[in-house]
């Protein structure tokens, strides 16, 4: 028996919870598969996210002819003046001052980045399935899923699976007007506060924090995915492309997830 079957086999048990139509009634109730029902390590979450999040990044490095742009020689000895490399060009302004070297103005950087450097990391097939298993099991603990920071209401099973009639909302005042049906108005709030980044990131590109709040899971390209991408915090996804990353944003598991039942038998179908 493989690492991941054994985490489904540790916790035989089944979850139900209840299927909430568009206007936010309940209708019925949906069994979770049993990827829901895997142990929830939070070691191996945050694992699987650091690797997962190097693949986004992009090589870099210095230019190959960076501060080797003029032409220099050593004087040598006996000048009284130090023997680094000096710029040549007599009459010009910068003749005799230092060139090509690091301690320079100018000069070549001295330890630069290479592009050849490897910085996506590996990680194996099973162990990143069962962090993908331990992610989703976060999902259905209130207790996980409110230390995270989420606003979610005491009566409220998680995770949330909805009807896919959901799938077709197609103007983001619908969708927003059916998230707080389901009593997340005050998480949209919560996530509606943007706050500024104190200190020298706000020159770099990462003026704003913001908070990421409901997770839509949905079973293929919908009109949804456009309508809800204008609402602060909320993201949706395809149930197939599912990842580490979409369940437990900068490494902390517990985010507040919301299914369609088209997508709980995508994720059946991929997971077991």
């Amino acid at each position: 028996m493989d690492f991941t079957a054994s985490l489904l086999v540790q916790k035989p048990r089944t979850l139900e919870v209840p299927v909430y139509q568009a206007d936010g009634s309940r209708n019925g109730a949906a069994s979770l598969p049993k990827a829901f029902t895997a142990p929830m390590r939070e070691d191996l979450v945050r694992r699987a996210f650091v690797h997962l999040a190097t693949h986004r990044l992009q090589p870099k490095g210095a230019s190959k002819i960076s501060g080797h742009k003029h032409s220099v020689e050593s004087w040598g000895p006996g000048f009284g003046m130090a023997r680094i490399s000096r710029i040549r060009g007599r009459g010009t302004p910068k003749y005799g001052s230092g060139g090509m070297v690091p301690s320079a103005v100018g000069g070549r950087p001295t330890h630069p980045p290479v592009p050849e450097k490897r910085i996506h990391k590996a990680l194996n097939k099973k162990e990143l399935r069962s962090a993908l298993l331990s992610a989703l099991a976060f999902t259905t603990s209130n207790e996980k899923v409110r230390e995270r920071g989420h606003r979610v209401p005491a009566d409220t099973p998680l995770p949330i699976v909805v009807d896919d009639a959901v799938e077709d909302v197609g103007k983001t005042r619908e969708a927003k007007a059916f998230l707080t049906r389901l009593g997340l108005g005050e998480e949209l709030e919560r996530c509606g506060v943007v706050k500024t980044r104190p200190g020298k990131g706000k020159m770099r590109g990462r003026r704003y924090k913001r908070r990421r709040g409901p997770l839509l899971v949905v079973s293929k390209k919908c009109a949804l995915a456009k309508a809800a991408e204008s609402i602060e915090g909320v993201d949706v996804v395809e149930a197939r492309n599912l990842s580490v990353l979409d369940l437990a944003p900068g490494g902390h598991p517990g985010r507040l997830a919301i299914f369609t039942k088209s997508a709980l038998n995508v994720l059946g179908e991929r997971l077991e």
